[in-house]
């Protein structure tokens, strides 16, 4: 068993027990959680979020060569044994699914929307 000097036993109580400067236990106390919406209104925020989702989003073609490859496949942009098709600058597309940096829409397949530090397809905000 270790001996404390009184010295050190009560800076051990100071330091272990002593009470900040306006403590009290009413201000200290557990605050209660924060209010949670109902379920209703959560169901009603989860139907407008999913509505969103199932918009169909259009974008609009920008390109630093005049032109997009469509691909069939989301790959690698620069494999041309899979294009099927070109967007051309301006033009508007419908995205009918994303993956990764791709965009399946609907001229026929799969463009590129980030590459290179570009962003070739823009959503439009509507």
């Amino acid at each position: 068993m270790v001996r404390l000097t009184p010295q050190r036993e009560h800076s051990l109580e100071r330091m272990y027990f002593h009470k900040p400067v306006g403590y009290s236990p009413a201000t200290s106390a557990v605050k209660s959680p924060v209010q949670l919406p109902s379920d209703e209104a959560l169901a009603e925020s989860l139907r407008k979020r999913q509505e969103e989702l199932q918009k169909p989003r259009r974008y609009v073609v920008r390109t630093q060569r005049g032109f997009l490859n469509v691909h069939a496949d989301p790959d690698d942009p620069y494999r041309s044994d899979n294009v099927v098709g070109r967007l051309w600058e301006g033009e508007i597309v419908t995205g009918l699914e994303d993956r990764g940096d791709w965009l399946r829409h609907d001229h026929g397949g799969w463009s590129i929307r980030f590459h290179g530090g570009f962003e070739w397809l823009r959503p439009l905000d509507e």
